[in-house]
């Protein structure tokens, strides 16, 4: 496994970039907003302390991604996920079930993609963020610098996570599409 923090920019197809430089600074669509929100209830009041929460305040949730840009690499790299595929007669149980091995051209070439999108997508969140920090100034003459992170996280990311297979602890790539990896309540991660 690479360094999971290399990525390359130049390894953007120029279409990809197309669709990308004309989205930067916006939401998109699906599942994709800003929406201001109260804090109704608190159930753990540890965790609320620590994160700044309290009861009828109000939060702003911000959820975007890569927008066009990692759609395009994303579709770029699976049209060539499954080529090699096929070439190594590998066959999915579901044509987004993409696989090739850690080490291969493809494999290098797409997680370099897809951290170069990660990076595009966090970019786009803080561009968002900050006109949401300039329109709350304005509207509500809050500063700007008093609206703070709670919590940034990538739910469309490859992770370098250490699984158990087939009796051996290894180092594997997971891409959970759409979804976060969950750890209960005191582990060590």
């Amino acid at each position: 496994i690479k360094d999971p923090y290399i990525f390359d920019f130049l390894e953007i197809s120029n279409k990809a970039k197309e669709r990308g430089v004309e989205q930067i600074g916006s939401l998109g669509s699906g599942n994709h907003f800003l929406e201001i929100q109260r804090v109704d209830k608190i159930f753990d009041e540890e965790a609320a302390k620590i994160f700044g929460l309290t009861e009828n305040q109000v939060t702003i949730m911000i959820h975007t991604g890569s927008r066009g840009l990692g759609h395009q690499v994303c579709t770029e790299a699976l049209q060539e996920i499954d080529h090699t595929m096929h070439r190594q007669g590998i066959i999915a149980p579901d044509r987004e079930l993409g696989y090739v091995r850690s080490g291969e051209k493809e494999s290098d070439k797409y997680l370099s993609q897809m951290r170069a999108a990660a990076n595009f997508a966090f970019v786009n969140w803080h561009i968002i963020m900050h006109w949401t920090r300039e329109s709350f100034s304005q509207v509500m003459g809050l500063k700007p610098e008093d609206l703070n992170v709670i919590y940034d996280v990538a739910h469309n990311i490859l992770k370098v996570e250490e699984h158990e297979i087939e009796g051996k602890r290894m180092k594997v790539n997971v891409h959970r599409k759409g979804a976060t990896r969950a750890f209960p309540p005191g582990h060590a991660l």
